[in-house]
């Protein structure tokens, strides 16, 4: 998983945290001021709001827009990714955040962030990329066990299996002869670009194994599904 991400991230990091860009040619002001529009998406998608005071993880920053717009609004940040070449893009350009701390995750836990120590978690288009559905439920696992109480986590899972799967036929094959020709993003078959799609069921389980329960799905049967969980 690393390994494909510090790749992605040398190839065009913008493009590969919101592939809505122009890949050959990424806008950064938009880019970056999207941030602030995302986060307010999935946080009004399931009613919930940052405070000044509040200690936050961030689920998968990539190189900081999101974590940027949580900077200004919380007390202070950890900001996890699995790219290590992500992160160093991330401490470049978000060089001048004081209230940040930046962590390489292993890719399958909250590791460096201490049991019942923040008051929020927050992931977006992070989960839909793990090839794995049991990764992600181990993350939620995870939310509930850093969350202090009455803490909550606002994410976004994908809930459209069929989205996942992998171009076959003339689809398949212009999608890998743009990347040959450096005309289009490589790594669209790798199943860590596909990933997968989670079960509600399964992800109210792994919540209430944590001590959580789900308070608000907003998005059923779609890429775009926010949730909203809380620890008791």
């Amino acid at each position: 998983m690393r390994e494909f991400w510090d790749e992605r991230a040398e190839e065009n990091a913008f493009f590969f945290v919101d592939n809505s860009l122009d890949y050959r040619d990424p806008d950064a002001e938009r880019f970056w001021s999207d941030g602030e529009m995302w986060l307010d998406r999935l946080l009004g998608e399931v009613g919930a709001e940052l405070a000044s005071t509040d200690e936050v993880v961030e689920i998968g920053c990539g190189v900081g827009r999101l974590t940027r717009v949580i900077a200004q609004r919380a007390a202070k940040v950890t900001a996890l990714d699995i790219s290590e070449r992500m992160l160093d893009r991330a401490r470049e350009l978000c060089a001048d955040l004081d209230n940040v701390r930046w962590i390489l995750g292993d890719g399958a836990s909250l590791h460096g962030v201490e049991d019942s120590s923040v008051d929020a978690c927050v992931s977006h288009v992070v989960f839909q990329h793990i090839p794995d559905p049991a990764i992600t439920l181990g993350y939620v696992r995870e939310i509930g066990r850093v969350l202090r109480p009455d803490g909550w986590g606002a994410f976004q899972i994908s809930n459209e299996p069929q989205l996942h799967r992998r171009r076959t036929g003339l689809e398949g094959a212009k999608i890998l002869v743009k990347a040959l020709a450096r005309r289009g993003p490589k790594g669209q078959a790798d199943p860590h670009w596909l990933g997968s799609s989670v079960d509600l069921a399964q992800l109210r389980r792994a919540a209430s194994e944590s001590g959580m329960q789900v308070e608000r799905v907003s998005g059923e049967g779609k890429q775009m599904c926010f949730v909203l969980v809380r620890h008791a």
